[in-house]
C-alpha cells in the first residue's frame, strides 16, 4: 500500500474501512481524543419504548425513587427524634472567681515599694498588677494582713494589730486602699483580705473591754512556743496563745462575735471580694491536758505534749459559721459571690496519716462555714514544724487525697509556701497545686521555685530588724516567708531606693536566691520556673483541658510520675 500523498498517515477510509461509517449518523459523538464514538446512547423515546415493553423495568425505577425518599426521610425523623429525647447536657456552671482562676497571694509590705522607705505598699503593688494579671495570669489576689499594727509597732514584732479600722501606715492609707481595690476590680482582679481575729495587740482599743478578752485559765495553758501563756493587761492576767505582745480574744462572747462581724461586714462595704481568716485553729481552745506525745527535738512543751485537745475545737468552726453568714448576706445584697477562706494557722502540726482537721471548718452541707480551706499538703515538710513520731509523713505528697471525699477536694486550697511556711524548690509540689482539684494559692515568689533558708542576716530594706514571734525559738523562722520580692539583682525592682547600693545582691547571695523575676522572662532563657507556671496557669483556666479543674487527676498516679 502506497503511503505517498499522505504525510505518513493512513487514509481515514482505509483506517476503519472493517467498521460501518456512521460519521454522519445524528447519533455520532465525539471522543476525548476527537474521534468518532460509534456506540449510540438511549433517547427519552428508547427509553419510553424500553417502559412499554418491559413493565418491571418501569416498576423498578419508580420502586427505587420511592424507597430513596422513605430511607431519606426515616433518617431525617430518625436524628429529629434523638435530638429531641435524648437527655441534655447540664448547662456549664458558673463558676466563682475562686474556683475559675488562679490565686496570687501576696504581703504587700515585701512585693514593692513607691515611696522610697523601702518598705512595699499598696501604690506599689497597683504598679505590679500587669505582672500579676498578664505575666502570671492570676485572677485574684490574697491580701496578707494590712492592719494597723502590722508592721507599725513599738515592739519591732510583725504581726500585730492595733486597729482593725485602719491601714499600717508603712502600707499605705485608706484612700490608697480604695485606690488599689478599684485598680484591681479595673483589671478584672478580685481581692481577699486576710483578718485574724485569734488575738490582738495589747494595746488595741478592745482591750479596754475585758469581757472581750480570754480569761487566763486557773490550770494553766501551754502557748504555741511552749511557754507559760499568760499576758497581764491592766494588771490582769489573760491568755495569750502567741506571747505577751498578744492577748487573745474570747470568742465564745457574742459581743466579742459581733465586734469581729462588724469588721468584716465594713471591710466587704469597701469593696473587697473575699475574706481569709487566720489562725482558725486557736479561735476557741481548751484548758484540758494534752496525752500524746510527738517529740522532744526542740525542747518545747507544746511538741512534747500534742495538744490536740486545745486546739481544733467545734466551737470554732461557730465562729466561722457566724463569719459565714455576713460573707452570705454581703453576696445576695451585692450580687456578686463573696469568698470566705479559712487558714488553720502556724499549729505546728502537719498533716498526717489521717484526714487533715483543718477540713471541719468547710462545715457540714446543712450547716456550711468556710468555703475553702488552705490545706498543707504541698508546704515544706508538709506544715510540720518539729519532727512527727513517723517522719515519713513530713514527704510531700497526695496519697491522703484518697480519704477526701471530692466535694472536700474541691473546697481545698492548695498552696506550695504560705505566710508561715517558707518557699521551697520542689516543682512536683508546685505542679500539683494548679493541677489537682481545688482553688490554687500562689504565694509570691514561689513561681521562681527558689527555697529560703534559714540564715542569720539583717537587710537595710523590708523587714529591717523586725521580728516573729519565733524569731530565736528552734523552729524555722517565719520571717522566711517575708522576705522582699527578688524582681531582680540590683533591687530596684523593688525600691528605686536600693539603686546605688549592694545590700540587696548581698541578701540574694545570703538567701541563696538563684532567680530572679529579670532572670526568668529574659530573652532566651527558655523553659523555666516561671514558664512552667505560665503555662500551668493557661491549663487551669480552660475547663475542657482540666475538667473543670475538679476530679481531673488520678493523685495517686500524679505522685508515682
Amino acid at each position: 500500500m502506497s503511503l505517498s500523498g499522505t504525510n505518513g498517515r493512513v487514509p481515514y477510509d482505509e483506517e476503519v474501512g472493517f467498521l460501518p461509517t456512521l460519521k454522519d449518523s445524528p447519533d455520532t459523538n465525539e471522543n476525548e481524543a476527537g474521534q468518532k464514538d460509534t456506540y449510540r446512547l438511549l433517547t427519552r423515546e428508547d427509553l419510553m419504548q424500553l417502559d412499554s415493553k418491559e413493565p418491571l423495568w418501569l416498576r423498578l425505577r419508580w420502586g427505587l425513587f420511592i424507597l430513596f425518599w422513605i430511607v431519606w426521610i426515616g433518617l431525617l425523623l430518625a436524628a429529629i427524634l434523638i435530638i429531641v429525647f435524648t437527655p441534655k447536657c447540664p448547662p456549664r456552671p458558673v463558676l466563682p472567681f475562686w474556683r475559675s482562676s488562679t490565686g496570687y497571694w501576696v504581703n504587700p509590705f515585701a512585693y514593692a515599694d513607691s515611696t522610697g522607705d523601702k518598705i512595699g505598699d499598696l501604690r506599689g503593688l497597683v504598679e505590679r498588677l500587669g505582672y500579676i494579671k498578664s505575666t502570671i495570669g492570676a485572677g485574684f489576689i490574697v491580701l496578707s494582713s494590712i492592719f494597723s499594727g502590722q508592721f507599725t509597732n513599738d515592739q519591732k514584732t510583725l504581726g500585730l494589730v492595733d486597729d482593725f479600722y485602719t491601714i499600717d501606715p508603712a502600707a499605705g492609707t485608706m484612700e490608697d486602699f480604695k485606690y488599689f481595690v478599684r485598680s484591681c476590680h479595673k483589671n478584672g482582679i478580685h481581692v481577699v483580705l486576710t483578718m485574724d481575729f485569734n488575738s490582738v495587740s495589747a494595746k488595741h482599743s478592745w482591750t479596754d473591754s475585758t469581757s472581750m478578752l480570754e480569761p487566763y485559765p486557773s490550770g494553766g495553758r501551754i502557748s504555741r512556743l511552749g511557754g507559760d501563756a499568760r499576758t497581764v493587761i491592766q494588771g490582769t492576767g489573760y491568755y495569750s496563745v502567741f506571747g505577751s505582745q498578744f492577748v487573745d480574744l474570747n470568742l465564745r462572747e457574742s459581743v466579742t462575735l459581733d465586734r469581729v462581724s462588724d469588721v468584716a461586714k465594713f471591710w466587704l462595704n469597701e469593696g473587697i471580694d473575699g475574706i481569709l481568716l487566720d489562725n482558725v485553729a486557736f479561735y476557741v481552745e481548751n484548758s484540758a491536758e494534752p496525752t500524746t506525745p510527738i517529740t522532744k527535738e526542740l525542747g518545747s512543751k507544746w511538741f512534747a505534749e500534742y495538744p490536740t485537745s486545745q486546739i481544733y475545737l467545734n466551737e470554732s468552726v461557730e465562729v466561722v459559721r457566724r463569719i459565714r453568714k455576713v460573707v452570705d448576706e454581703m453576696s445576695e445584697s451585692s450580687g456578686k459571690p463573696k469568698l470566705l477562706a479559712v487558714d488553720a494557722g502556724n499549729t505546728g502540726y502537719g498533716i498526717s496519716e489521717k484526714e487533715d482537721p483543718s477540713m471541719q471548718y468547710l462545715g457540714t452541707k446543712d450547716s456550711p462555714a468556710a468555703h475553702v480551706v488552705v490545706s498543707r499538703q504541698f508546704v515544706k515538710q508538709r506544715g510540720w514544724k518539729a519532727s512527727p513520731t513517723n517522719p515519713l509523713v513530713i514527704n510531700n505528697n497526695i496519697l491522703t487525697y484518697d480519704m477526701l471525699s471530692v466535694d472536700d477536694r474541691d473546697s481545698m486550697a492548695l498552696a506550695a509556701a504560705s505566710t508561715t511556711d517558707p518557699r521551697q524548690s520542689d516543682l512536683v509540689a508546685l505542679a500539683s497545686t494548679f493541677l489537682l482539684p481545688g482553688t490554687c494559692l500562689l504565694y509570691y515568689g514561689s513561681e521562681l521555685n527558689e527555697e529560703t533558708r534559714n540564715t542569720k542576716f539583717t537587710v537595710d530594706f523590708y523587714p529591717f530588724d523586725e521580728k516573729t514571734v519565733f524569731t530565736g525559738s528552734n523552729e524555722t523562722d517565719v520571717l522566711l516567708s517575708q522576705l522582699a520580692m527578688p524582681w531582680d539583682q540590683s533591687g530596684v525592682g523593688f525600691s528605686a531606693m536600693l539603686s546605688n547600693v549592694t545590700s540587696f545582691t548581698e541578701y540574694l547571695k545570703a538567701f541563696k536566691f538563684n532567680e530572679t523575676v529579670e532572670s526568668a522572662t529574659s530573652s532566651g532563657r527558655g523553659i523555666t520556673s516561671l514558664s512552667l507556671v505560665q503555662d500551668l496557669v493557661a491549663i487551669r483556666k480552660n475547663e475542657s483541658l482540666l475538667g473543670e479543674v475538679s476530679g481531673c487527676c488520678n493523685p495517686v498516679a500524679l505522685q508515682k510520675s
